[in-house]
């Protein structure tokens, strides 16, 4: 159960590691304009958040066996991998990879809205200087 959450939470962070730093390098990009900057980065990243929430909620109905994590899943648990293949074992991935995708989306909201908060901080102490 633990190998299939860590091979599961390898998949998901190896993908969100090359959206994060391609929004990192959207926001190191309008340096020159920190509000929208900052604006850019929660857009983005509730994008992400958004992406990630309905996969979670897609996972469920779709066939798993010709994802990356099959084939690792497959070439680790070897003898294991065969109660996997049953109809039981294909829900059980499932449900796993669905709770840790929830589990990043929770985080990338999270992320998205206190850069969403510090932008409307920044706007608005903006508007306040004289």
């Amino acid at each position: 159960m633990d190998t299939l959450r860590t091979l599961a939470d390898h998949a998901i962070r190896r993908v969100l590691l090359g959206l994060v730093v391609s929004i990192v390098a959207v926001m190191a990009g309008l340096a020159h304009a920190p509000l929208l900057a900052l604006q850019s980065g929660a857009l983005l990243t509730a994008a992400l958040w958004l992406v990630l929430w309905g996969l979670a909620l897609s996972v469920p109905r779709r066939d798993l066996r010709g994802t990356r994590l099959w084939q690792q899943l497959s070439t680790l648990a070897g003898e294991k991998a065969v109660r996997l293949r049953s109809r039981e074992g294909h829900r059980q991935l499932a449900a796993i990879l669905a709770e840790r995708l929830m589990w990043h989306a929770d985080r990338a909201g999270m992320a998205a809205l206190s850069l969403g908060g510090i932008t409307l901080l920044t706007f608005g102490y903006r508007a306040l200087r004289p």
